[in-house]
């Protein structure tokens, strides 16, 4: 029973980390909205926006045309910088000053985030300190404004459209989109794995639930979204581009496809019906757009349920708890390599009453081999005969087969919740410990961690009473080695908790064979 106890929670372990280690990347769409994309043929917006477009087929945004890209307007806001194509109303880039070196968040810029099917070219209107405002005439009479307005703090800015007919006749403003994407980018160190890892994600209200519900945008045929979500966006291990329905009533996400650099790569759009306009009237659509970050805390502050983009996993209270903790302790000692320590010990103790009773339970197992193996040669032909002995002796003994392995099962939801927490985690990013460890989320560049954490978990595997069981005993004997290799590419942060737990085991167990002997 404990031979099996083990192998069950080795074998979890391997399949946890390893999907989220390389299988993050979720089933894509049906292509047939990214084929209709990509195969229109090239243009200005004034090209892709059919009068005779219906409400619920809006024409893409095409990628911004040449013509387009030659004048570009840039803006600073707190630790971003973003530069805008003219010509289309487009964001080309969007620069984040990050804690170890600046970020470009727009990976594909032939189309631009927050391009549109608009008709007509845009100009610069007007420009402050926080604000970007552009206009186009397509036709006379018909004047449209795109105004972007930047929160000092990197926030929540805003974006809206506004429609005038300037005319005395009715005039048709075509249905349009207004497109986020293709792609999210991200950090040096994520750049390769970075294309598995987008996704175009959206919150809805659900009843009977007090946050909102995350869920993956799908084609619009297949799963069209929710009429009252919250905010849509895409997203990457460490960074988030999403715009909330405020302001959209009746306009709903959808998920198109594209290519970025010959990755696939999911393009947020928000696809807005025809409208009538009377003469002298105005219609304005607004909305409020986030791009920066997936700090955790931060992203609560800022409200609309963006927390719910940072992935904590299946034991998320734990992780969110340890997360929170290892904050908590950064404020205290101003490292967060400290701060780890500092948990990783806290966690220990709290175990230690179980680590010694599992160190006796173990020890009295061992002890008792003999006798258990003479009563399994016994009654080998009475099965019932022999469970009611084998239960007997353990009675006698005062021992439980399972209290060798109850610290390692409580240990296991904690580990998964600091691995997905201290991988997920904005705030370690770019995090220094010491030395040659100058990131917290990067994995350690000259392998040492995890190699002295590996060494440390054969010394205790050598020291800690052995079982009897061969076939157990070796694959014990090659568990330090199996989460050697595993530790090697894992994020500096998480290798060092474990290391911090296996020598406290090791010291752990040298006390307690000392004390028995």
């Amino acid at each position: 029973m404990q031979k099996n106890l083990v192998l069950a929670v080795v074998l979890s372990s391997l399949v946890y980390i390893g999907w989220y280690s390389f299988m993050e990347k979720k089933l894509q769409p049906r292509k047939d909205q990214a084929a209709r994309q990509q195969t229109a043929a090239p243009g200005t917006p004034s090209a892709a926006a059919a009068p005779s477009a219906s409400p619920a087929q809006a024409p893409a945004a095409l990628p911004v045309s040449a013509e387009l890209k030659k004048e570009t307007v840039s803006i600073k806001a707190g630790k971003a910088e973003y530069v805008f194509y003219s010509g289309a109303a487009a964001m080309k880039s969007a620069v984040y000053q990050g804690p170890v070196a600046p970020v470009e968040l727009i990976p594909g810029q032939e189309t631009g985030f927050f391009a549109s099917s608009l008709p007509g070219v845009f100009r610069l209107r007007s420009r402050t300190a926080d604000s970007l405002e552009f206009e186009a005439s397509p036709r006379p009479g018909l004047l449209l404004t795109k105004k972007f307005i930047f929160s000092p703090d990197n926030s929540l800015n805003s974006v809206s459209v506004t429609a005038s007919n300037n005319s005395s006749q009715a005039q048709l403003l075509p249905a349009w989109e207004l497109s986020l994407g293709p792609g999210l980018g991200t950090v040096k160190s994520e750049e390769k794995e970075n294309p598995k890892l987008w996704k175009a994600v959206y919150t809805y209200r659900e009843e009977g639930r007090k946050h909102p519900t995350l869920k993956d945008l799908k084609d619009l045929k297949d799963d069209p979204a929710k009429a009252d979500w919250v905010w849509a966006g895409l997203e990457n291990r460490y960074f988030l581009a999403a715009v909330t329905g405020d302001g959209l009533s009746g306009v709903r996400p959808l998920r198109r496809e594209t290519l970025v650099k010959d990755e696939k790569a999911p393009l947020l759009a928000l696809s807005v019906p025809a409208a009538e306009l009377k003469a002298g009237e105005k219609r304005a659509w607004e909305t409020r757009f986030y791009i920066g970050p997936k700090d955790y805390a931060r992203l609560q502050a800022l409200g609309h349920g963006l927390d719910r983009s940072v992935d904590f996993g299946f034991f998320a209270p734990l992780a969110k708890l340890a997360n929170s903790s290892i904050v908590y302790f950064y404020k205290l000692t101003g490292n967060y390599g400290a701060a780890i320590i500092i948990l990783s010990v806290i966690i220990q103790i709290i175990l230690t009453p179980l680590s010694f009773k599992s160190f006796k339970a173990m020890a009295v197992m061992k002890k008792i081999q003999p006798e258990m193996q003479a009563i399994q040669k016994k009654y080998k032909e009475d099965p019932k005969r022999m469970n009611a002995e084998v239960m007997d002796l353990y009675k006698r003994h005062g021992t439980n087969p399972l209290g060798g392995c109850l610290p390692m099962l409580l240990q296991i939801p904690v580990f998964f919740a600091l691995f997905t927490a201290l991988r997920e985690s904005w705030a370690l990013h770019g995090a220094p410990f010491v030395f040659w460890i100058k990131d917290l989320s990067a994995k350690d560049p000259f392998y040492v961690l995890p190699i002295v954490m590996g060494g440390i978990m054969f010394l205790q595997q050598h020291l800690s009473p052995q079982t009897s069981d061969p076939s157990q005993a070796a694959m014990m004997k090659w568990m330090p080695v199996i989460f050697t290799f595993m530790f090697l590419t894992f994020p500096s942060g998480l290798v060092l908790y474990w290391l911090v737990n296996s020598t406290w085991g090791f010291a752990q167990t040298m006390y307690l064979q000392k004390t028995s002997a």
